[in-house]
């Protein structure tokens, strides 16, 4: 969820989430394999769930009168994406092949290969979506990183984590459209390597400020598999400044609750400041990662400690633990993993 969005894009994002609760049921039907539970394909009513994203927008509409209610008005002019500019003087205006954020969300079809241009959460929602609807999924970014605001060990683990779903082209740069009735071939090079010209039935040009979001103030979230959560201080922050901050990192693993649930993947990340023990950043990355990020921006807006952390009860098995082994070993005080020193 990109928080920086404007009030006339609620409606937008209500559709996207609306989807992505679509791709959760898909990925959760099929991954239920794992645990020896096996269901048949799931059929793919588009009507059906272009019927529901209407109720949904219906019923916003109705709670919140006065909200711009035509899906095609964009905020493009707010956004600062440079693979925009970029892609703005190689494609030509209006091809239904070419979509932006609100033309995604629309679902206007579903692409057997679809190509995600620009980094960022808009980019691998939209990725994420349409992944689990069928489509072949490639995402092209402009660096390493889909999160660049974030910390290089998120970006990692989550870049790993979903190499399965999508291929993720690094150091991207689009060279040339070539657009027909039927689809749009890029032109691209990867790492300086010119890649093979492929045929896309449509593109997804994101145009994404996460960059610009002041993550000390407002939080950022990913709702995609697994989530990607942060607010507060980054290392690559505090790399500029004259803090000191310590950093703590919880994998899922050693959670009674992501081993049930077959979701070891994820982790919780704290940084505190060694100076008064508070916790000035935090994040999560996890399938449902945030159902326990609130707690993690009450710590830090009320300026909780290592010990406030500690010494609250935090149920068992559950995600929450993370954050609360986190605080343990921070304090040196930590019974379930080994204390660093």
């Amino acid at each position: 969820m990109n928080t920086s969005q404007p009030q006339n894009c609620n409606t937008t994002m209500i559709r996207t989430h609306a989807l992505l609760n679509i791709a959760k049921s898909i990925r959760s039907i099929k991954e239920a394999k794992n645990q020896g539970i096996e269901y048949l394909e799931p059929n793919i009513d588009l009507v059906a769930i272009q019927r529901k994203l209407d109720q949904l927008e219906s019923q916003y509409y109705f709670n919140h009168p006065g909200y711009v209610t035509n899906l095609t008005d964009t905020v493009e002019s707010t956004k600062t994406n440079p693979y925009t500019e970029e892609c703005k003087l190689l494609s030509p205006a209006g091809n239904k092949r070419i979509w932006h954020y609100n033309e995604a969300a629309a679902l206007q079809f579903i692409p057997t290969k679809l190509a995600v241009i620009g980094a960022g959460i808009d980019s691998i929602e939209i990725a994420t979506i349409y992944q689990a609807l069928g489509s072949n999924v490639d995402i092209f970014i402009t660096g390493d990183e889909v999160f660049p605001e974030l910390d290089k060990d998120i970006n990692k683990a989550f870049q790993r984590y979903v190499k399965r779903l999508f291929k993720i082209k690094q150091q991207a740069e689009i060279t040339a459209f070539n657009c027909t009735d039927h689809h749009v071939q890029l032109s691209v090079t990867s790492k300086n390597k010119m890649l093979k010209d492929t045929d896309y039935d449509a593109i997804f040009i994101t145009d994404d400020t996460d960059s610009q979001l002041d993550l000390l103030t407002h939080p950022f979230m990913a709702t995609c598999f697994p989530t990607v959560t942060w607010l507060g201080w980054t290392e690559k922050q505090l790399a500029n400044c004259e803090l000191n901050y310590k950093v703590i990192n919880i994998p899922w693993r050693s959670l009674g609750r992501a081993n049930t649930d077959v979701n070891t993947n994820g982790l919780t990340k704290l940084i505190f400041n060694t100076d008064d023990n508070t916790l000035i950043g935090g994040g999560t990355m996890g399938n449902n990662a945030d159902e326990i990020f609130g707690e993690i921006c009450l710590a830090i807006h009320n300026k909780f400690t290592a010990d406030n952390i500690a010494h609250t009860v935090h149920a068992h098995p559950t995600l929450h633990e993370s954050i609360l082994l986190a605080a343990e070993v921070y304090n040196g005080t930590a019974t379930d993993v080994l204390n660093e020193g």
